[in-house]
């Protein structure tokens, strides 16, 4: 008994579901053939009568903002009434929707305007939802890349707005009119327009480089257009997106922050290390190679400079400034009394004047008209002389006084000159003072350009940190166009 009851039931269960395909094949045998439905004509009665198309848009991802272009997992929602399409459920089973593929229904045929590849089509063209009041509703998934028009000003700390615009290029505003999609609040039941993009939490990716901050939706009508024309009205949504800089800071910033810091040491090396060039032309070519890198992740574009490249080349200027002082240093440096007499000014200046003012200790100096003190008394000088003398024989002096004759001299012979010099005309005392005007030079420059490198990267990333999306998606109307705030019919 039990497998008889069992098979009865699969019978009937079978002869309900053949009765059901069977009412559908019906259904639409009345709905195309008996009444003679035209994909090509406009669902209206007459030629004045206007279709309503209404229109949202569910983001589901938001893929990637490249160039001057941005691309959206966006599946696009349009809806319209076909009174060809309207049919008493109790006379077809009580059959209230109908799934149909789109090629055999009338399309308002609405496209996006400012797509940035050329293709107007959509990625999958599903099923149409047919309901039996005459109501059309179509949800093709797509993936838009709409041109957006890309402010570089404040990279990394940007934001951007890009819109879609979408319109009919087949049907002028007097064939069709294009609404926002209205919708019932389950609460008090009233009907209000969905001002903004749907966001469906549990379906929406998240991306990683971008954070959307507002997504209104307006109808634009545009007077300057004539209404038969298709620029006559449109529907657009915007994305205010801000960029997230923890990538940008961790990988770019500070590493060129560190770097230009390092411009700072460059002081503080000694001239006589060798090592003061390499360092700032290192620093250089860091930069050079910093400013290669960020020039791959930005648009061509010549209408602006971004943040990031202008405290590059403001670094890059400031280490070619610090080049040049670099080389001057070395000059000073490495000067001797015989290639360079130290003038009257620069004594006062840079062994006088700066030290008091950089607090450096000056060099000790003799007082004015105190006698320099020798190390050797006259008298040793001249027993150093008569014994350098005894000890030479009479045909060695002989050769010296011809060598002398020819221009040549040997050296053991200018020793006894160096012994009778006096101690006040060294040139160790002068070659001192070059090395003291340069280390007063070095230290000069760290105090300049420590406070210009502080104060310019300060004032460079400020600007950017500060750079915030506006509190409200239109300027002077104080609607947020949010989800909280409907506004109900």
């Amino acid at each position: 008994m039990g497998r008889l009851a069992l098979l009865g039931a699969l019978v009937l269960s079978g002869e309900q579901g053949g009765l059901c395909v069977n009412q559908e094949e019906r259904l639409i045998h009345h709905l195309f053939e008996e009444k003679g439905y035209d994909k090509e004509m406009r669902p209206v009665t007459s030629n004045d009568q206007v279709v309503d198309v209404y229109l949202a848009l569910t983001l589901s991802n938001l893929i990637s903002l490249v160039s001057r272009s941005s691309d959206l997992g966006i599946p696009p929602l349009q809806g319209w009434t076909d009174y060809r399409l309207q049919w008493n459920k109790s006379e077809f089973g009580d059959i209230e929707v109908l799934r149909l593929p789109p090629d055999m229904l009338w399309l308002p045929e609405i496209v996006l305007e400012n797509n940035n590849d050329g293709l107007f089509e959509v990625a999958y063209y599903c099923n149409v939802l047919i309901y039996n009041t005459g109501y059309v509703y179509w949800l093709p998934p797509a993936i838009f890349r709409s041109a957006c028009s890309i402010n570089v000003d404040f990279f990394p700390f940007d934001w951007q707005n890009c819109t879609l615009k979408f319109s009919s290029l087949a049907y002028s505003a007097l064939e069709i009119s294009m609404h926002l999609k209205e919708d019932s609040d389950p609460e008090t039941g009233k009907y209000y327009p969905v001002e903004w993009i749907i966001i469906d939490p549990e379906g929406f990716t998240e991306n990683g480089e971008w954070e959307i901050i507002h997504r209104p939706a307006r109808k634009n009508i545009h007077p300057e257009s004539p209404p038969e024309s298709s620029e006559h009205q449109d529907i657009t949504f915007y994305l205010i997106i801000k960029r997230k800089p923890l990538f940008y800071i961790i990988n770019i910033v500070t590493p060129c922050i560190l770097i230009a810091f390092m411009t700072i040491l460059v002081f503080y090396l000694p001239a006589d290390s060798g090592e003061k060039m390499t360092l700032a032309i290192s620093v250089l070519l860091a930069q050079s190679v910093f400013l290669l890198l960020i020039s791959q992740r930005l648009p061509a574009t010549s209408h602006a400079i971004p943040l990031i490249g202008k405290y590059l080349l403001f670094i890059m200027l400031l280490v070619t400034a610090v080049v040049v002082i670099c080389v001057v240093v070395l000059n000073f440096h490495f000067r001797t009394p015989s290639t360079h007499i130290m003038s009257d000014w620069v004594r006062e200046v840079f062994l006088e004047s700066l030290p008091r003012l950089l607090g450096m200790s000056q060099q000790a100096e003799n007082p004015a008209g105190a006698p320099c003190i020798r190390r050797f008394s006259s008298a040793g000088y001249i027993a150093k002389a008569e014994e350098y003398f005894s000890v030479k024989s009479r045909s060695e002096l002989m050769f010296e006084k011809q060598s002398e004759r020819h221009g040549l001299a040997s050296r053991s012979s200018l020793w006894p000159l160096c012994l009778l010099m006096p101690s006040s005309r060294l040139p160790s005392q002068e070659k001192d003072n070059w090395n003291q005007v340069a280390r007063i030079l070095d230290r000069l420059c760290l105090f300049l350009i420590t406070p210009m490198l502080v104060v310019g990267t300060l004032w460079i990333f400020l600007m950017g940190i500060y750079n915030h999306p506006p509190p409200l998606p239109f300027a002077g109307d104080p609607y947020n166009y949010q989800e909280e705030n409907k506004r109900f019919i």
